[in-house]
């Protein structure tokens, strides 16, 4: 059977376009979240864990410079013991992307991916990084990890002065050469591991020898290159004219209707043990929906704090958080936002 089943998958991938799979995928996911809303169940598509909420830099559309949130650095006890539970309900993907925080800046990062990479039940593990303290003695530590393992590089610019503008800090230098040394360095050892450099420079900014080389590398097969064509406000922290002098283009604000998507994908455990519903930009964490220090995953995912959450949106009751985010996304495609979302909404409101 499950020979069988490879088979398929194989046929499948050889027989229809990238785009199409990703259709496709993204089409089921939005039925799986329909139905886990209708039943009033969270189905993380994703564990999102703040290893740290420290950061080394301070990007210009990143909220990290105006948080009052205590900064912290979650204990390996904690991290072992959550992704066990995670686990244990049947879920695969692990994200070590904090809400703000770059992943190096975690004294125990190595030894999460270490644990992680030893559970075969984790079927991919990842993280998003500016690569500034990426360096070349822990880049064959990296490449060491299997398929399941991506790095996603966030870039803010191909000559210095954009660098520094965009990302916050003098550090082009260095992020160029340990962006660079990644790539060597899964060339030289036959890594299977995936590698994505993902730009938030101004667009049509492109040019110069590092474009270049990110070109040819990725033709090779080495690494994908994917750009952000619009950059959101942070749930209103981030100012249109802040994005726009920095050369980038604000996201228009969505129409609020029904519940946020993000709500039943991505809840994200803080360093200090405390549960976010929103994994993206919930700057000071006020969304809470439990502890892991007090209550198992499970209760915390099926509590009143999270549906009560979700009802408030059903309501139109957003918090100032979701309120004047220009990150929401409703759980209803645009062709759902009609009949189907009043339904719902009245059924849960």
């Amino acid at each position: 059977m499950a020979v069988f089943s490879k088979i398929a998958r194989a046929a499948w991938r050889a027989a229809v376009p990238t785009r199409l799979r990703g259709e496709v995928s993204d089409a089921r996911e939005r039925v799986g979240d329909l139905l886990s809303y209708a039943l009033m169940r969270i189905r993380p598509h994703t564990l999102y864990i703040e290893g740290t909420n420290i950061c080394n830099a301070r990007c210009v559309f990143c909220a990290y410079p105006q948080m009052k949130r205590s900064k912290a650095t979650m204990p390996m006890e904690t991290f072992q013991r959550v992704v066990e539970q995670y686990l244990a309900l049947g879920h695969a993907e692990v994200d070590l992307t904090p809400i703000v925080g770059d992943p190096f800046v975690d004294r125990h990062l190595l030894e999460r991916l270490d644990f992680l990479a030893s559970r075969a039940e984790v079927k991919g593990f990842h993280f998003y990084t500016n690569a500034i303290l990426m360096k070349p003695d822990i880049l064959e530590r990296l490449v060491a990890y299997d398929g399941r393992f991506t790095i996603f590089c966030s870039f803010g610019g191909f000559d210095r002065k954009t660098y520094h503008r965009v990302m916050g800090v003098d550090k082009f230098d260095e992020a160029v050469a340990n962006i660079r040394g990644l790539i060597d360095a899964k060339e030289l050892k036959r890594s299977k591991i995936s590698i994505q450099v993902n730009l938030r420079a101004p667009k049509g900014s492109e040019s110069g020898e590092f474009w270049d080389y990110l070109i040819r590398r990725e033709r090779e097969g080495l690494l994908t290159v994917d750009a952000v064509d619009d950059f959101d406000n942070w749930g209103g922290d981030i100012s249109e004219t802040t994005l726009r002098q920095a050369g980038l283009v604000p996201k228009p604000p969505p129409i609020h209707r029904g519940p946020c998507r993000r709500l039943l994908t991505g809840p994200t455990v803080l360093a200090d043990g405390r549960v976010n519903a929103c994994c993206c930009r919930d700057i000071e964490a006020t969304l809470i929906i439990g502890d892991v220090h007090a209550e198992p995953l499970s209760d915390i995912l099926s509590g009143a704090p999270i549906r009560g959450l979700l009802e408030r949106h059903a309501r139109g009751d957003y918090p100032k958080a979701c309120r004047d985010c220009t990150r929401y996304e409703s759980i209803y495609p645009a062709w759902m936002q009609g009949w189907v979302w009043r339904l719902l909404d009245h059924f849960h409101g």
